[in-house]
């Protein structure tokens, strides 16, 4: 339980650390255009997205956000809410909320970054309502999670949110799709 815990904050601190590290780049833009990128609206209008590009390599950024957190959101959260870990009564279900917490802090940091890196790219900046959505979606459910109020419902939206995220930027393969060298 320990070595998790430590595993899962150093993950977050590794993680948080490496982008903020990441975000100080040079760039010959005015202060205006990084507090616009830094912006995070519920709606991609042209004002709240950057006219050129802000940020270094903001899609392979963004999709590694995004992969993170799906990947996170169905190890933590997903998962265990269909296996009934989060239900009151259910065995390990203080570690589980405690685990589903902290990837929910991961979560969402990565989320910020990857509207960042959306909102810097003006192919991206579709989106950013995605994203924010998805932000806003994930902090009520882990607040209904805590509470022990969640639904099914409540995580198969989201879980469709991410989907559809996923799917619209193109991270999925098609399902006729093979790997090259392997027929």
């Amino acid at each position: 339980m320990e070595r998790i815990l430590v595993l899962i904050l150093g993950s977050v601190l590794l993680v948080s650390g490496a982008t903020a590290c990441g975000s100080s780049s040079k760039s010959s833009s005015p202060p205006a255009a990084a507090g616009q990128a830094s912006s995070s609206t519920a709606s991609a209008s042209a004002g709240s997205c950057a006219q050129a590009g802000t940020r270094k390599i903001p899609k392979t950024r963004l999709l590694t956000d995004l992969a993170l957190t799906y990947g996170a959101f169905h190890r933590y959260l997903y998962k265990p809410y269909q296996a009934g870990a989060f239900h009151k009564g259910a065995s390990g279900r203080t570690k589980a909320i405690i685990k589903a917490g902290l990837a929910s802090a991961a979560i969402v940091k990565l989320l910020s970054n990857a509207d960042a890196n959306a909102a810097a790219d003006p192919t991206l900046c579709k989106y950013v309502p995605s994203i924010s959505n998805i932000k806003a979606g994930l902090t009520g459910l882990a607040d209904k999670i805590k509470g022990g109020t969640a639904t099914s419902g409540d995580v198969s939206n989201l879980s469709s949110q991410f989907d559809q995220l996923k799917n619209s930027t193109g991270f999925t393969l098609p399902a006729n799709a093979s790997l090259p060298g392997l027929g």
